[in-house]
């Protein structure tokens, strides 16, 4: 059992990720030829398969599981390795990809990106939205609810958070709600505060600010991280028992990156960014 192609490793890597042919080609900018061909090449000189067909998916076995562990380290440590080399470098860029759910990129980054790129002009951001907390994928730092069990990640505290009922100012509750889109575990929960509200909401969305945005235009109520509203939205706590579920933002990168300098200043600056958030709400 030999295994001479190492960056056959990145088919199973990618394939681990995103669980189909056609999107890990889309990812590797291949085709779905190729990745097949890479990964059954693979699988024969192992002896081993390496994943398994469900549905219109695919599932690593333990063989490619394991594999992907190898890979994901390479992968990270490649990355700290070149920012390492261009760090301090006149000119040169460091990608940062930051994976985070929709209403931390509104309000904590999308703000503060002019002030990111003096503090740390060499860092090329692109910022992805992700609600559920799979795993880094491929970004450099995942901003995720709740801290991670397990796993070869470092771990710090972003912020804490409540979610809470909110409507417009001048609405009357008469149990038309906002919701989120079912594909959310936590599609419904403002029904569990909001015990009046009829069984099926007004209108559901996609992402938290689109809720935002729709409370204010509707007044109608729905749920929010207490962090988006601000006194502008001219919202109000709906007067409901128990309007409140606290949470916890964790700020999440591969153990590797420990060292990657401009890595971690990006991380510095991101939990900075939530404390001068708190400031300024407790200002206002």
């Amino acid at each position: 059992m030999t295994l001479d192609n190492w960056d056959d490793l990145k088919f199973v890597l990618a394939m681990t990720r995103h669980g189909t042919m056609s999107a890990a080609a889309r990812y590797l900018d291949t085709n779905v030829a190729t990745v097949s061909r890479r990964l059954d090449r693979l699988s024969q000189d192992l002896g081993l398969a390496l994943f398994e067909k469900r549905g219109t998916g695919f599932v690593a076995t333990r063989a490619a599981e394991r594999l992907s562990v190898v890979a994901e380290d390479l992968d990270q440590k490649l990355r700290a390795e070149i920012s390492g080399m261009t760090a301090g470098h006149e000119g040169a860029s460091v990608p940062i990809e930051i994976a985070a759910p929709p209403a931390v990129h509104k309000h904590f980054v999308l703000p503060r990106t002019g002030e990111l790129a003096e503090y740390l002009p060499q860092v090329l951001l692109t910022l992805t939205d992700k609600v559920f907390s799979q795993g880094l994928g491929e970004a450099d730092i995942q901003v995720r609810i709740g801290r991670p069990e397990g796993g070869r990640l470092k771990a710090r505290k972003f912020c804490d958070y409540a979610l809470r009922v909110y409507h417009g100012k001048n609405h009357k509750m008469n149990g038309d709600w906002i919701g989120l889109s079912q594909r959310y575990p936590d599609a419904d929960l403002a029904r569990e505060i909001y015990t009046d509200a009829h069984v099926r909401p007004r209108y559901r969305v996609e992402e938290m600010p689109m809720a935002l945005d729709m409370i204010c235009e509707t007044g109608l109520p729905g749920l929010l991280p207490d962090f988006m509203v601000q006194p502008h939205h001219e919202l109000v706590l709906a007067d409901l028992p128990g309007n409140e579920r606290v949470g916890e933002l964790w700020i999440t990168y591969h153990e590797t990156r420990h060292s990657d300098t401009t890595l971690r200043s990006v991380v510095d600056w991101f939990c900075n960014s939530s404390n001068n958030n708190v400031l300024k709400m407790a200002s206002e």
